[in-house]
């Protein structure tokens, strides 16, 4: 029995979830999903890696009773395939990311999806964040930079997006060819691609939509790999615009590199 649900054919807004295992925190994730003050999505999780064989049939048999529920799979263990993959298979014109360990607060998709229906510029929009433990203990709170311009000033030296906070223009991110970058660094190398192009906007909302966990498994977003990636991306915009701040920024983000190679 599908319960109160209706199938959505046409969905407002898709979330997209990624994930190589089944457990508590991913279920937690989902449970932030699919308990929003609005209704009107469907829930995109695209399983990967060496167990989708045996975790996609038993994803898909745990939310069987909510057909907003949208399991799929793809042995490539890579995120930005994943992320690509799930762009594709999207029905919404927004899709609204997460991540498998993070938490979404109920009004997100609400609030997020009135702005951009109001801000038709905003390419991307991201919030400020909590900082949570797996245990969902509150340990910080991060601010974001608001508005457009301050976002691209950001992006010289660091990523001022929080990639499971943000809204995106299904749109616009399949023109400009969706995930491509690095591991640990696929969601930076886009925002600098987006950033091109001048008719796309940027903007974080000043409420923390979202509970970033910090636990230790989250390491590898600051790890040597991420930040070489950076260096990368922050590298070819130096090459492609020939802004010395891009270089500044690609110098910077390899020291840190370096320095955790260097790390006993």
């Amino acid at each position: 029995m599908h319960n109160n649900f209706p199938l959505i054919s046409s969905p407002r807004v898709s979330w997209l979830l990624c994930t190589h295992r089944n457990d508590e925190l991913l279920h937690r994730a989902l449970q932030s999903c699919l308990t929003q003050t609005m209704a009107d999505f469907e829930l995109l999780l695209v399983v990967n890696g060496p167990d989708v064989e045996r975790l996609v049939p038993s994803l898909t048999q745990e939310y069987a009773a909510d057909p907003r529920v949208r399991v799929i799979g793809t042995p490539i263990h890579l995120l930005n395939f994943s992320l690509s993959l799930g762009l594709h298979s999207a029905r919404a014109p927004f899709v609204a990311r997460m991540d498998a360990d993070d938490v979404s607060h109920p009004e997100r998709l609400e609030t997020q999806l009135a702005f951009m229906e109001t801000h038709e510029d905003i390419a991307v929009l991201g919030s400020s964040y909590l900082l949570i433990d797996a245990q969902g203990e509150v340990k910080g709170q991060v601010d974001a930079p608001l508005t457009d311009p301050d976002i691209r000033k950001a992006l010289y030296l660091r990523n001022p997006i929080c990639h499971p906070s943000v809204m995106l223009r299904r749109d616009v991110i399949l023109r400009t060819g969706g995930y491509l970058g690095g591991r640990n660094a696929e969601d930076y190398d886009l925002w600098l691609r987006l950033a091109m192009d001048k008719q796309c906007c940027f903007a974080n909302l000043a409420s923390p939509l979202l509970s970033y966990n910090v636990s230790p498994d989250g390491a590898a977003r600051r790890s040597r790999e991420a930040y070489g990636n950076v260096a990368g991306a922050q590298l070819r915009q130096f090459l492609v615009t020939r802004d010395v701040l891009w270089l500044v920024g690609a110098t910077l983000s390899a020291a840190k590199s370096f320095a955790l190679a260097n790390r006993p």
